[in-house]
Parts: structure tokens; C-alpha cells; sequence
């Protein structure tokens, strides 16, 4: 009776067994390719929806991600944020410590910074801070120098930034100097308050009856604050005064100087590691630059914005090149003809030194004027050429 039993049941599992195959086979094609797509592309697919959501399912499907494709950086430092989110600090650490050794990146190495402190593990933090105070990228540097150990205690904050040039399109050089002292207002070091002082000029405006400008030629003071919503987005409202170093004629000697500036930057850097021999990586390089801005002594609003695209070119101890190539434009709404151009160009940048905050320029440029008086002349050559020359100091202690 038992053998009976068990050969009906076997029976009855095989029956059943081809009645799920042969359903299986009459469903759509499209249907069992989903339920059995297990590739790559379909998990980060349904990692990235179960995001868009917030289903705590994300997590398990970044980890198996990773697994497919453990050299996946992007996909490690999202699995990296959610474990934050979650406050799994030592698994996030574990995630970013991956992605920075897969690619290198002060970006990564300040989140890594971050984890270290929230872990309480300071001294291992203020080692990758104190490294990146010597970052090729301002805000980097400048938000490790905020965070160090030896910075926490203090919100206050100091640049010198300043910048010589030569340029073939007027035949002269210029010059601009500016040094800022602020204070960080919040914790979150997203407002701050700010004094400068900037000097700038050049080596052929004249003054008198007739002048002759081709720059500022001023001494501006001034206080200011500063706001940043987001990262890369900078908010500036300043008051102060300007003081003409040259005679204008009819000109105040002493200006009111109110200046409401918004500027976003994003860059792609290429990642910096020292080395005695000589090498030519070709990292992809991406700098975005753009402003608009209200100037009170010139009655103007200016627009500005530039691209730069390349590739570092040569790296050897602490000296990196970089060569790429430009697009910009700007534009005004007192239509004042240099003010109001389309140009594109290349340069070159050496960076003598990566921990001193200097760079050597040079670039090639080609520019067209914007008409916008048609009904007159234009008292130019519509298209230009120039060629420039540049000394570049910019640091953040």
C-alpha cells in the first residue's frame, strides 16, 4: 500500500511538474526574457528604479551589482551613499575606499574624510585632510581646510588670488589682485561673510579729457556675503567703494561699488598621484564656468560662460600639463561690443608645483564680435584673433 502511495505521488509531481512547463511555454516571450534577463544592465535598471522611490530593495540590488561588476565605480559610490543613509558607516567606507583605489579622486578621498570623522576615527581623517589642502581643485581645498582637525576650532577662512596676463588682441598686460578674508556663518559653511580688497589695472590706459580704458584701474574695498545652495552654485552680494587710479575727467575719484554676482562651476579633474618618472595618463579634463552679475559702477549686468574640454597630458613628481580646448560667450545689457562676443580657442596649462597654487597659461583664441547696433557702423573688425599669456596665483588657507 506505501509503494502504491509513493509511486502515485511521483506521478502526480510529474504531472503537475509538465502542467508549470507547459504554462511557462504559452506565456508572451517578452515576459519569461524579463523574468529571466539576470544581466548587468537589468540590475543597475532596477537598482536605479527602486531608487527613484526609496525602496529599501535598492540596497540589495547596488550589492549585487557590485558583485557583477565589482570595478563599477559609479555603482559603488551609490552603494556607498545608501549605506550613509543608513548610518552603516564602515560598509559605506569600505565602498568609496574601493571606488578611490579604482579611480583616484579628491572627491572621493574628502567623502572618505567624512566617513573617518563621523566614525570618530579623526587622525586617519586629518591624514587625507591635510593632503588635500594641497588639492588642484579650489573647493576642495578649501572645504579640507575647513573640516581639518587644526580648522575645526576656527570658521575663519583666507584666499589671495592674483593673475598677470599679456594679451595680443590689445597689445598690453593686465594685472588683478584680490585678497579676501571670511568667516563661515553656519556649520554647514554654506554662508559666509567676507571682506576684500582688489587691485587691477593695466599698462596702456591713459586718463585726461579723452581717456583711454582697457581695464578697471581700480582699488575696490568692499564687504560681502556669500551663499552656496549646492555644490558648484556660489551666490555673492557685496557693497563697497572703488577708487579710480586714473584721472577720468568728469568721473567721481571715489565710486559707490555694489556688486550681485551668481556663478556655477562643475569640472571633471583629473585625478593627481605623486611619481619621479615621467608619464602622459591623457585623464579626460572638463571645466565649466559661467556668471551673471549685476555691476553698480558700470550701470551693467554681465553674462558670462565658458567650457574647456582636454586631457592631462603629462605628469612627473609635482608637475602636471594639461592641454584642451575652449568655448565662450558673454553678453551684456548695455550692448558695449566686448562685452557681447562668441569666441572658441585651445590652450595649455603647466602647473609647476601641485601643492603651491600656481599655473602657467597660455591659449589661442578666435572671437567674433556680437552686432547689435545694426543701424550704425560697427567701429570694429567684427572677428578677432588674440593670443594670452598667464601668471595665475590662487590659494585658499
Amino acid at each position: 500500500m506505501m509503494k502504491w502511495s509513493i509511486s502515485l505521488l511521483r506521478k502526480s509531481s510529474a504531472f503537475l511538474l509538465l502542467l508549470l512547463i507547459s504554462a511557462g511555454s504559452n506565456q508572451p516571450q517578452s515576459q519569461t526574457q524579463v523574468s529571466q534577463d539576470t544581466s548587468l544592465a537589468s540590475i543597475v535598471a532596477r537598482a536605479y528604479s527602486m531608487l527613484r522611490v526609496n525602496s529599501p530593495d535598492a540596497e540589495r540590488y547596488f550589492e549585487k551589482a557590485v558583485i557583477m561588476d565589482p570595478s563599477n565605480v559609479l555603482i559603488r559610490k551609490q552603494l556607498g551613499y545608501l549605506y550613509l543613509s543608513e548610518k552603516k558607516n564602515d560598509l559605506a567606507l569600505a565602498q568609496f575606499q574601493a571606488a578611490d583605489s579604482l579611480q583616484p579622486s579628491d572627491s572621493t578621498k574628502l567623502q572618505i574624510a567624512y566617513i573617518l570623522i563621523r566614525s570618530h576615527r579623526q587622525a586617519d581623517a586629518d591624514h587625507i585632510l591635510n593632503a588635500l589642502q594641497s588639492s588642484t581643485i579650489p573647493d576642495i581645498r578649501e572645504r579640507a581646510l575647513s573640516v581639518s582637525y587644526g580648522a575645526t576650532s576656527s570658521l575663519w577662512w583666507t584666499r589671495f588670488y592674483g593673475v598677470s596676463y599679456y594679451d595680443t588682441r590689445w597689445s598690453t598686460s593686465f594685472f588683478q589682485l584680490t585678497a579676501y578674508e571670511g568667516y563661515h556663518l553656519t556649520d554647514d559653511q554654506k554662508v559666509s561673510a567676507y571682506g576684500f580688497v582688489s587691485l587691477s589695472g593695466d599698462a596702456r590706459s591713459s586718463g585726461g579729457l579723452s581717456p583711454a580704458i582697457f581695464s578697471d584701474n581700480a582699488l575696490v574695498m568692499a564687504l560681502g556675503v556669500r551663499v552656496n545652495p549646492f555644490t558648484g552654485l556660489q551666490v555673492h552680494v557685496q557693497e563697497g567703494a572703488s577708487f579710480d587710479l586714473i584721472d577720468r575727467s568728469n568721473i567721481d575719484f571715489v565710486r559707490n561699488d555694489f556688486r550681485a554676482i551668481a556663478i556655477y562651476g562643475y569640472g571633471m579633474y583629473a585625478p593627481y598621484s605623486f611619481h619621479d618618472d615621467v608619464r602622459t595618463p591623457f585623464y579626460p579634463t572638463l571645466d565649466l564656468y559661467s556668471s551673471l552679475g549685476y555691476y553698480s559702477r558700470y550701470k551693467n549686468t554681465i553674462g558670462y560662460l565658458q567650457v574647456k574640454g582636454g586631457l592631462r597630458s603629462l605628469e612627473v613628481s609635482s608637475t602636471v600639463a594639461d592641454v584642451y580646448a575652449l568655448v565662450g560667450f558673454a553678453k551684456d545689457s548695455e550692448k558695449e561690443y566686448y562685452n557681447n562676443i562668441i569666441e572658441g580657442g585651445f590652450g595649455a596649462r603647466i602647473t609647476p608645483n601641485v601643492h603651491w597654487g600656481l599655473y602657467l597659461v597660455a591659449e589661442v583664441r578666435r572671437g567674433y564680435y556680437v552686432n547689435l547696433v545694426t543701424a550704425t557702423p560697427l567701429p570694429y573688425d567684427r572677428y578677432y584673433g588674440s593670443a594670452r599669456f598667464y601668471v595665475i596665483f590662487d590659494r585658499t588657507f
